[in-house]
């Protein structure tokens, strides 16, 4: 796979069968993938998608992801930094980004033909990914461009709705934000849903039902997918034995890791350090 390096973007195109693109994660930058041919499972974190052609997978952030199929396939993938948006938003726009960042991670699924933003996407990625082969006189302005124009499709269609209910969702997923933030710094330990609620002033009850019904997920499920996902990146360290990771992530007993990981990955941490064996 070749990628360009030393700029706040990059694009490649990737084909063949098996393991297409092994477990991996960009620390700082965002990734819309498209399925040229073929039908391809994409490995987001704990969540498995099955994609075929013409569908487009954004994944977020900080996300471990791998790419695998059982026959050929083409894909074209667009990497790009999130301090392209960042640099350029104000506040308000800047909580539109937060909740696509929150939303992205916990609602994860492949944009089909019919989707409203498909043929913007189709369009742009087509566009950038001519001017990235040719690589003519100034030819990262209009990849740069075209980021901005998905990217705002994507934010518009996820975090503009009208309709009352998720405009209800987009205010709790902002009341939320101290709650996530403080999870997200501190999975690795004792998270209390009594504490969490606590900080929001509300019942654990209403708590939990107000996260399950804003996220996707229950408190639990998050942390869990924040343990797991860590969980993903660390054992491709062979060094670390899986007693290691476990207690890197928060979990004091092996075997309740074990138990959580293949209840999230429906394989053991062993069987799954195995897979990156054969990928490498």
């Amino acid at each position: 796979m070749k990628r360009e390096s030393k700029m706040p973007f990059s694009m490649y195109v990737e084909s063949g069968e098996g393991c297409i693109i092994g477990a991996h994660k960009h620390c700082d930058s965002m990734e819309i993938l498209q399925i040229l041919e073929g039908k391809v499972t994409v490995c987001v974190g704990t969540e498995r998608l099955e994609a075929e052609s013409g569908d487009f997978v954004f994944i977020p952030a900080d996300m471990t992801h791998h790419v695998e199929s059982d026959g050929f396939v083409n894909l074209r993938g667009l990497v790009f930094e999130s301090s392209i948006l960042e640099e350029n938003m104000a506040h308000f726009d800047t909580e539109i980004l937060y909740m696509f960042h929150v939303q992205s991670r916990n609602r994860i699924a492949p944009l089909g033909k019919s989707h409203p933003i498909y043929p913007i996407l189709k369009q742009y990625m087509a566009e950038s990914y001519e001017e990235f082969a040719a690589k003519d006189v100034c030819y990262k302005l209009p990849i740069r461009a075209n980021i901005y124009l998905m990217m705002t499709a994507y934010l518009r269609h996820y975090c503009g709705s009208k309709d009352e209910s998720e405009r209800m969702v987009y205010h709790n997923v902002l009341r939320l934000r101290p709650v996530i933030e403080y999870v997200e710094k501190h999975y690795k330990e004792k998270i209390y849903i009594d504490d969490l609620a606590e900080k929001l002033m509300v019942s654990p009850d209403y708590f939990t039902r107000m996260f399950k019904e804003s996220i996707g997920k229950t408190p639990i499920d998050y942390i869990n997918g924040l343990r797991i996902n860590r969980a993903l990146e660390l054992l491709e360290n062979p060094r670390l034995s899986v007693a290691a990771v476990a207690e890197e992530i928060g979990f004091c007993n092996p075997n309740y890791f074990h138990k959580i990981f293949k209840q999230y990955m429906d394989v053991s941490p062993i069987a799954y350090r195995k897979t990156l064996k054969r990928e490498s």
